[in-house]
């Protein structure tokens, strides 16, 4: 089954964060390293590990070669594990060997990329694992420029991923139903001048629901709803258009889950999954 709406980012390439690693080197680096460059020479080499620190998994790891390209570092890198593996404290990412002075000066935008997407995968893989039965999905709720990047670690960490961005699916809000009039000419109007592309519906109570089901969209969404009108809003849909996909969010968090997890093949959007991220624990050891 494809975890997603549309097509899910299961990988990425050089170009979704070149510009990012251009950005943080210039970011990080305008007049070179003043502590290295003071005590080291490129002459100095050395062998640095990349080790697990805690229980996690591991997302980001194309980023090396291109921070190595970019520095134009005689830096060697030797992978161990590949993105979506299991780390545990002490597992060995991969291993550095070449200049001790281009290592140092990389190490942080090293660190702060992969620390951060695997805090990403880590979060979406903890939250499925209790929860198998729930598609989670993540939001739009991504830093600038992140956004392919957060989503694929959403992805490879075992969550799914929502639309990609405002292109890839229409979404109708409050707003967009009050400019067509109704539900039902919103959803029309979308499907007439989109043919082909998913239409997902957001509602906010029980009152819209006669209305949200007679116009057919893809995914009905329940938007902060509380337990006793989420339980009807759900057997409804599933009893009288059971081909529309069902979908809640609002401000949901792990511990929101257990009561929606009694429902089977239904989606949870969660932006807690970008936007509440701790950085996973990995350091890069000298040996």
């Amino acid at each position: 089954m494809i975890r997603g709406y549309t097509e899910p980012i299961t990988k990425i390439e050089t170009k979704d964060f070149d510009a990012l690693v251009s950005l943080a080197l210039a970011e990080d680096l305008p007049e070179g390293d003043i502590t290295t460059d003071s005590l080291f020479t490129k002459d100095e080499t050395c062998s640095a590990n990349l080790v697990a620190r805690e229980f996690g998994v591991l997302c980001g790891t194309q980023v090396i070669e291109c921070l190595i390209s970019k520095t134009k570092s005689n830096l060697l890198w030797h992978q161990s594990l590949q993105d979506g593996a299991k780390l545990q404290r002490g597992s060995l990412i991969g291993r550095f060997e070449g200049s001790l002075a281009n290592l140092l000066k990389m190490e942080r935008i090293l660190l702060n990329f992969i620390q951060y997407l695997s805090g990403i995968s880590t979060n979406a893989c903890k939250v499925k694992d209790l929860y198998p039965n729930l598609l989670i999905l993540d939001t739009r709720k991504t830093l600038p420029g992140y956004r392919k990047l957060a989503k694929y670690a959403v992805y490879i960490g075992g969550g799914a991923n929502h639309r990609i961005h405002l292109s890839d699916m229409a979404m109708l809000k409050d707003n967009h139903i009050h400019k067509a009039g109704s539900i039902e000419n919103a959803v029309a109007f979308i499907r007439t001048k989109n043919p082909g592309k998913k239409i997902e519906l957001e509602i906010d109570g029980l009152f819209q629901l006669e209305e949200a089901i007679r116009s057919k969209p893809d995914i009905i969404l329940l938007d902060n709803f509380n337990e006793a009108d989420t339980t009807t809003a759900i057997n409804k849909i599933k009893s009288e258009a059971p081909e529309v996909r069902i979908e809640c969010s609002g401000g949901i968090t792990p511990e929101k889950l257990q009561f929606l997890s009694k429902f089977s093949d239904i989606g949870v959007s969660m932006g807690y999954l970008t936007h509440t991220v701790k950085f996973l624990d990995i350091g890069l050891d000298l040996v």
